[in-house]
């Protein structure tokens, strides 16, 4: 699922653009959007894909501390992220990103351990032919209840729009 490393140079001069392009304000930079599109490599979009985590249990120490008697250590939890043709995933300094054509996914590194998602990754869109950028939205998470069942999904709501300069 990861992709290639980017160039050293590259990963720093896009890790600023993506500090600029998340920041404050209701607006970014055409430009500064323009050239993330350009260096972070795009992968195929695929219809269908899945990204899963499965956690295993650690092992377990049994033994005699002196002194103290018997003793259970139990060992960290391992975790593995499998995929099914998902896109690639660059790490860029505290970001998790995605290129796919016509939009830019933008996540906080470890965003997946938020209670709330909302706030915690963005998709810059643009459009696939000309390359401009279009608009950027935002993640926010919405919880459906049922009795004693709650389904929590995740919908990007516009955010910023693009200006040039």
């Amino acid at each position: 699922m990861s992709g290639p490393d980017l160039d050293p140079a590259l990963r720093l001069e896009a890790h600023a653009l993506l500090d600029r392009l998340v920041g404050e304000g209701a607006t970014f930079s055409s430009g500064d959007a323009r050239r993330l599109i350009a260096l972070v490599p795009m992968t195929r979009a695929s219809r269908l894909s899945f990204v899963g985590t499965l956690t295993g249990r650690g092992g377990r120490l049994r033994g005699d501390a002196a002194g103290v008697g018997p003793v259970d250590l139990d060992g960290e939890a391992r975790d593995k992220r499998l995929s099914w043709r998902a896109p690639r995933l660059y790490r860029i300094g505290g970001y998790e990103v995605t290129h796919t054509p016509g939009e830019i996914g933008i996540s906080l590194m470890w965003h997946e351990t938020r209670i709330d998602q909302s706030g915690q990754s963005c998709v810059l869109v643009y459009d696939a032919i000309t390359g401009e950028p279009q608009e950027m939205l935002i993640a926010r998470e919405r919880s459906l209840g049922w009795f004693f069942i709650r389904l929590s999904y995740v919908s990007y709501i516009p955010w910023k729009t693009p200006v040039t300069g």
